[in-house]
């Protein structure tokens, strides 16, 4: 009886349509009160848009209020009022403890302080408005064009407008006092340093169709700002200007940092000339001829140095008031830098106090490092270790060469160095007597010096359960690794899928201790280089308290928002269910054998409502390897170029998510010996139906696809949307396309005239007369990743050779393609051949090109 109604209410559920996408609902921007007792966040569809303000102590205790920017929305730092905009212009301020809502209209701007609410009103006297939130005591200004403010409020800079200049006023909020400290053009990006005694700012003159820009320097005590920087200052190169981005303050104050900009000559010369020594091709320098470049004045010398040259960058923390002595630089990462020694990256530190700047490590192959106080934490692709540089001593030692554990990707599967599994940062202690570093499971610590044995603080338990350990990189996280030595990990578990937390004590031998593990995702980094999973939504803390909020969600399961003081007990504070009206889908993990007997993975989708006594039509959809996704939520959107799994299964399809396992030169048989094997697999199941089987991919998915046609007849019907077929012709479009044939994702190995062979073979054009499949191609007229004209090829060698084939070229796409146009085609071209519905117009007749934007063919032929 319980299954009778169970399947009663499955037939219930529709399959979802085309006229949902605006109608979907979705959470975001998820803040928490200082006090933990209140959440805020967004909730809404393209329709309609809201925010919700919920006080998590009372789950009934709940605000909806539309038409809210809820990412400019905030809590007062007493965790007593909501401050946020509605209608774009109307600032208003909740109580949380009545829920009443106070609405200011006309507000330009506003700024939320330690104490107090600054906000602008667009009205005719300008008035700016200062209101102390713990007294209600407001101050009022007139005639305010402008207003910049200090990080607690104490300090105002209030511009005015007079004429055909402006005024710079000083305000003292506590005292009320003001101070005119400037008068010139219009001025922007003003910073204070730390102790707020002093501000710098940028004033913009236009003179023609140029803008000039100036530093100003002000402290406070002097009757006025001064010129810091300007086109005479000592230092300045000729051709260089000031930018117009924000200026920085150096920790202790004595030096301010700014941009510089090297705008491109003027000239009528319509001739590239491109040279064999060229270090960055015509092509790629004709992208962009402005240089941005780093410099740094002190304020006592006035003379500006320029510490970065063309294609180079900061590598190091850059923000204001956070820049220590020493400034770490990096070389860009160029794609030639794989076969041209002199592209590859460098490290540099540069001194601000004495303007000298020292090699740290040349010839990188892999552009990283990490600067503390004391060294610079480099990883050596080629010897596959870490090393410290120190600063003092100007010492290099390997620090990591004692570990066993593999140190770098060993599932690296492309013709080039491996990579090492990264930290967005690595993590210093206080003293900085240890760093962290990952090795494929685990967590260790390491000694700059290289004299005290590395350790693994994760006590190698990932390893010995296939439980990758991954530092929750938020400044909460590292703010409790460095006062006590203990973190929260986010932890994936490689067999099973499960995500989840544990907590360990890094001075502490122990085995991490479980928090909370489960078939769904709360927060996952980057587990491996190669990884396509990325779910990088790391929990929110309240500041004052050990409260936190995770976005949870699963296969099954819509992205909500969970409350919890310990990661162990979980209160669910967010309820969106767009899919519960709707026939969805679950997700299971299969597992096989290669041809070589090598074990293999997958992710079958099946609809919910499914029936084991059905037929089922299947569609393989192809890229990489993805079964670490396998409780991942897939939202219901349009096909851009990928297919969407939901609106497929929803619709009575299978889809089947094959792990690509590669092998150097044999990209197009790699994806063959998968995808095959698979099929035969999964062809054991009555309830498949493995005469209307389909392909589809997308990007190098596509080139999958696009190769599979010409090897495989086992399949009815494939798409492929952007993806490659001839890297013969693709390979010298580009410094970009040349890398991603020879070294990266083609895994080529080697170059046309070394391994012409493997180019031919693995190149779907070349074998296009084998093609047996019927092929819908997709191409964006503006993809910078895969040129159209690669689609383009194939459809025309198709068409010579009479074979059946569709080219969907969108005028306005990219590497992702034709929207609702595209979704809708595509569901048609599969429905056609898996499921045996008539072919639309579009199929069967084209559509003429006077026709284009009229008559988009989607009615069913006759």
């Amino acid at each position: 009886m319980l299954l009778s109604f169970s399947i009663y209410l499955w037939a219930q559920k529709k399959p979802l349509d085309h006229t949902l996408y605006s109608k979907w609902t979705r959470i975001n921007d998820i803040k928490i009160s200082n006090n933990g007792n209140y959440a805020l966040y967004y909730f809404g569809s393209d329709n309609h848009a809201s925010m919700i303000v919920q006080d998590i102590k009372r789950p009934n205790w709940e605000k909806e209020i539309p038409n809210v920017d809820t990412w400019k929305a905030t809590f007062t730092e007493d965790s007593r009022f909501v401050i946020f905009t509605q209608n774009q212009d109307t600032l208003c301020i909740m109580n949380l403890k009545t829920g009443d809502i106070e609405h200011i209209p006309q507000v330009k701007s506003f700024t939320l302080n330690h104490q107090s609410l600054v906000y602008l009103l667009n009205s005719q006297d300008q008035k700016l408005i200062v209101r102390n939130l713990q007294t209600g005591i407001q101050q009022k200004y007139t005639d305010i064009d402008d207003y910049f403010c200090n990080n607690d409020g104490t300090v105002i800079l209030l511009q005015k407008k007079a004429d055909t200049t402006h005024e710079l006023e000083w305000l003292n909020v506590e005292t009320n006092a003001i101070n005119t400290i400037w008068q010139g053009k219009k001025i922007s990006n003003c910073i204070f340093n730390t102790t707020s005694e002093e501000c710098s700012f940028i004033e913009k003159e236009d003179k023609g169709d140029e803008s000039i820009h100036t530093l100003w320097l002000y402290k406070q005590g002097d009757e006025k700002a001064t010129v810091l920087v300007n086109g005479q200052t000592t230092g300045m190169e000729k051709g260089m200007l000031l930018n117009n981005s924000a200026p920085k303050f150096s920790k202790d104050g004595n030096y301010i940092f700014f941009e510089l900009i090297s705008p491109p000559p003027t000239t009528d010369n319509t001739v590239n000339v491109w040279h064999y020594n060229d270090k960055i091709i015509q092509q790629d320098q004709l992208k962009d001829l402005t240089n941005y470049y780093q410099a740094v004045i002190q304020k006592k010398n006035g003379h500006v140095v320029r510490f970065t040259s063309e294609n180079e960058s900061v590598a190091s923390s850059f923000d204001n008031n956070n820049i220590d002595e020493n400034i770490l630089i990096k070389t860009n990462f160029n794609y030639d830098s794989d076969w041209l020694r002199d592209m590859r990256s460098s490290l540099y530190l540069f001194n601000i106090k004495n303007s000298t700047r020292k090699i740290v490590k040349k010839d990188m192959i892999l552009d990283n490092g990490s600067l503390s106080r004391s060294y610079v934490l480099y990883y050596d692709a080629e010897k596959r270790q870490y090393f410290t540089y120190n600063i003092k001593t100007g010492n290099t030692v390997n620090v990591s060469q004692s570990i066993k554990e593999p140190l770098y990707d060993v599932e690296g599967d492309h013709p080039r160095v491996p990579s090492y599994y990264a930290s967005r940062s690595f993590i210093w202690s206080q003293n900085d007597s240890a760093v962290l570093i990952y090795d494929r499971y685990d967590i260790w610590q390491i000694d700059p010096l290289g004299i005290r044995s590395p350790i693994n603080i994760t006590n190698g338990y990932g390893k010995k359960n296939h439980i990758v350990f991954r530092i929750i990189e938020t400044k909460w996280n590292i703010d409790k690794y460095l006062k006590d030595g203990s973190l929260i990990l986010s932890a994936f578990n490689l067999n099973n899928k499960e995500n989840g937390f544990y907590s360990i004590d890094a001075d502490k031998k122990k085995n991490p201790i479980q928090l909370s593990m489960g078939k769904h995702l709360d927060y996952v980094g980057l587990i491996s280089p190669n990884s396509q999973l990325l779910y990088d939504y790391p929990p929110v803390k309240a500041l004052d308290t050990n409260a936190y909020i995770i976005r949870r969600s699963s296969v099954t399961d819509a992205p909500n928002f969970f409350y919890t003081k310990d990661f162990k007990d979980y209160v669910q504070i967010s309820h969106n269910e767009p899919q519960k009206d709707y026939n969805w889908m679950t997700s299971e993990l299969v597992k096989w054998k290669l041809p070589d007997g090598k074990p293999a993975e997958g992710i079958l989708y099946k609809p919910e409502n499914f029936d084991p006594n059905k037929k089922y039509p299947i569609i393989f959809f192809l890229y990489e390897r993805v079964a670490n996704e396998l409780n991942y939520w897939y939202d219901f959107e349009q096909s851009s170029g990928d297919m969407n799994i939901p609106y497929f299964v929803s619709n009575g399809y299978i889809v089947f998510r094959p792990d690509i396992y590669y092998k150097i030169g044999e990209p197009g048989a790699s994806a063959y010996n998968s995808v095959m094997s698979a099929l035969k697999y999964l062809s054991n199941n009555p309830w498949i139906d493995v005469h209307h089987a389909g392909l589809q991919g997308h990007s190098f998915g596509g080139y999958e696809v696009n190769y599979l046609v010409t090897a495989a007849h086992a399949f009815t019907a494939a798409a492929s949307a952007s993806g490659p077929v001839d890297f013969c012709s693709i390979y010298s479009l580009s410094s970009y396309n040349r890398y991603m044939t020879e070294s990266y994702q083609c895994r080529i190995g080697g170059t046309p005239w070394n391994k012409l062979n493997l180019y031919l073979k693995n190149s779907p054009f070349f074998q296009a007369n084998k093609v047996t499949t019927p092929l819908l191609l997709m191409v964006g007229k503006n993809d910078n990743s895969v040129p159209p004209q690669q689609g383009i090829e194939y459809f025309l060698a198709l068409r010579r050779l009479k074979k059946k084939a569709w080219l969907l070229e969108y005028e306005n796409g990219g590497h992702q393609g034709g929207g609702i146009d595209y979704t809708i085609r595509l569901g048609q071209f599969f429905d056609h051949y898996l499921k045996d519905s008539i072919a639309p117009k579009w199929m069967t007749d084209g559509i003429n090109a006077r026709l284009k934007g009229i008559d988009p063919g989607f009615e069913k032929s006759k």
